[in-house]
């Protein structure tokens, strides 16, 4: 939800908490390396995991997106596979879920994937190794709206896995070992409060 709890601290700590830019700084499009994506930025996002201990990120790469709705639906794109004689991707998740998941998908309406309800009703076809259906699982850690420390259902060959950690930080729930996942998604507005700057 909305992170206003938050609010108490910024206004404690106002002296503090304002950044001032340079009207110089990034007015094109690229480092002057070339790359989208600052290194210092980088090496900020890396460090903090590792100060906090929510997530393994050594060797692993850093994307970043208008907050982690956008990023949510990249995710299904990349790792949906369809060829025109092959059915959708189902995407589900593990009911009560986060009702963006099915909203999202239904709205952008692709031909290679498709909302496919809750992750327990498919739970066994994943396993046999008859079944050539694609299954990508959102996961998430702790969970939106139970706050359950949720794992991965779906296994086997033809499940991929998004975890959605937005809330994985210390100030909403204990962190037991840093998460290690192929994909994992966090957004600024859960880690600071800062909803409106969509940040993922």
């Amino acid at each position: 939800g909305n992170p206003m709890f938050l609010e108490p601290f910024w206004k404690q700590n106002a002296g503090s908490s304002g950044v001032m830019v340079a009207g110089w700084h990034r007015m094109g499009y690229e480092f002057e390396d070339g790359s989208l994506i600052s290194k210092q930025l980088k090496s900020v996002i890396h460090k903090l995991h590792d100060t906090v201990g929510n997530a393994n990120t050594s060797n692993k790469y850093i994307l970043f997106g208008a907050g982690s709705t956008q990023l949510l639906n990249a995710a299904v794109y990349a790792l949906s596979h369809h060829t025109p004689y092959s059915s959708p991707t189902k995407v589900v998740a593990s009911a009560p879920y986060y009702p963006v998941y099915k909203s999202q998908t239904e709205l952008l309406d692709s031909k290679k994937y498709k909302f496919s309800g809750d992750t327990s009703s498919w739970k066994n076809k994943t396993r046999s190794t008859s079944t050539s259906t694609d299954f990508i699982e959102f996961v998430t850690c702790p969970n939106n709206p139970d706050g359950h420390l949720n794992k991965a259902v779906l296994q086997g060959k033809f499940a991929r896995h998004v975890y959605d950690l937005a809330y994985y930080w210390p100030h909403y729930t204990a962190i037991p070992s840093p998460m290690d996942e192929d994909l994992m998604l966090f957004t600024l507005s859960k880690l600071t409060g800062h909803a409106g700057s969509r940040f993922g």
